[in-house]
């Protein structure tokens, strides 16, 4: 119902779809404000104001948006505010970016404009990906074990 194969990101991820058809999507509007975390296997574009863990393929934080947490993609694009951490293969800071995080890439690129302060990696690859490493609550590593191994009911339970 939902998707049609899996396939396995740098960062270790695996996410299950058609990479033939492109999806919608989802938008925190500006405006908004959303504590927690976010899980995607698409997209995440956030105009509004988000406190918490983003784990999705490709995140783009638009020009006053604002994210305080770990983002974990393929891609992120920043025009807005993070403060945080980043793990990607490829980061765009662009021109209105205000970013102060520590940042593990394989490519990025800093527009003209962008302010950056923080600790950068390159790396050659992105490590496979432990939900344990990033802290993050039980519910979200099992929602992330979900997306890695589709049709397969994860151990444990959210103490």
């Amino acid at each position: 119902m939902w998707f049609k194969r899996a396939h396995t990101s740098p960062a270790g991820h695996v996410f299950v779809g058609s990479e033939n058809r492109r999806s919608v999507p989802s938008i925190l509007s500006a405006g908004l404000k959303l504590e927690g975390d976010i899980v995607s296997d698409g997209e995440v574009h956030i105009l509004g104001h988000h406190s918490g863990n983003i784990v999705a393929r490709r995140v783009t934080i638009g020009e006053g948006g604002t994210v305080t947490g770990t983002i974990e993609a393929e891609n992120v694009v920043i025009n807005g505010t993070l403060s945080g951490r980043v793990s990607a293969t490829g980061i765009v800071l662009g021109r209105a970016a205000s970013v102060t995080a520590d940042i593990v890439y394989v490519q990025m690129r800093v527009e003209p404009g962008a302010s950056y302060e923080g600790y950068s990696r390159r790396v050659e690859a992105i490590e496979t990906f432990a939900a344990e490493q990033m802290q993050l609550s039980p519910p979200l590593r099992q929602q992330i074990e979900r997306l890695r191994t589709p049709n397969a009911e994860v151990a444990g339970n959210a103490d």
